[in-house]
């Protein structure tokens, strides 16, 4: 049976019980990295990730060569994203659920045609949804829009109803594979019609995550995300690292 979360997400969640149930009490460290890897049956990557996950939700701090060390029972407020990877990133969307708000085929105006860098009048499929958490409160996190091209349109039927990246299911549905995400990240104020689908005052903070998803460095995107975060609900988490000697840091980015 396939798994609805990333392993690592899994080994993060046991671990957050474990530590809440004070199996693991504040002051004292986690099992070590062999430890972990021998517990779960899992590599030394997936450890990482998740022992990484543990600490963008507040649970532990670490320090080299000293190990992690649990330092709360109770978990940062915030929705953390993070990401390292186009694989976690495709994967992610089974970390929440969409609910669909509107869906409609549009011919693209100049912006949206710039966005896809196609012709004035293309159509478009466009998707409003809600993005929230899977959790018994099912909090909202995001006010997503996704444009895709209109023959891909039957993938949304699976949008709200499968817990996979939009950009999963249009894999899985039509072979095309996302090789470049290319992200832009700014801040803006809610306009009324936002705040009242994400539950927030007009004028209220927000936080924009525009995704182009592409098959290859020069095509045109098949697939754009724009998702319009609560600013009390979501954090952006990136790790950085050195390429190589004189090269510049590669890094991490972590909705749709």
């Amino acid at each position: 049976m396939p798994l609805e979360k990333p392993r690592y997400s899994l080994i993060a969640d046991h671990l957050t019980r474990e530590i809440q149930d004070g199996r693991h009490p504040v002051g004292q460290l986690l099992p070590t990295e062999a430890e972990l890897m021998r517990a779960f049956g899992v590599g030394r990557h997936t450890i990482r990730t998740a022992i990484q996950e543990l600490k963008q939700r507040g649970l532990i701090e670490s320090r080299q060569g000293q190990g992690s060390t649990v330092v709360t029972t109770t978990q940062a407020t915030a929705y953390v994203e993070t990401i390292q990877s186009i694989d976690q990133l495709i994967t992610f969307g089974q970390e929440t659920r969409r609910e669909l708000i509107s869906r409609s085929v549009v011919a693209a105006d100049q912006d949206l045609a710039a966005m896809f860098g196609c012709g004035v009048g293309r159509r478009l499929a466009e998707v409003r949804m809600l993005r929230k958490t899977i959790d018994a409160n099912g909090r909202t996190i995001a006010l997503v829009t996704l444009w895709l091209d209109v023959i891909l349109e039957p993938a949304v039927d699976a949008f709200s109803t499968i817990r996979k990246s939009a950009a999963e299911i249009i894999h899985e549905q039509f072979g095309i594979e996302t090789k470049v995400v290319r992200q832009v990240v700014r801040a803006e104020a809610l306009k009324a019609a936002d705040a009242a689908a994400l539950g927030v005052e007009v004028g209220a903070p927000t936080l924009v995550i525009e995704r182009r998803y592409h098959t290859s460095q020069t095509s045109e995107p098949f697939l754009i995300a724009r998702s319009l975060c609560r600013a009390d609900a979501i954090a952006l988490a990136s790790n950085f690292t050195q390429s190589g000697p004189g090269l510049p840091a590669r890094r991490g980015d972590g909705t749709d």
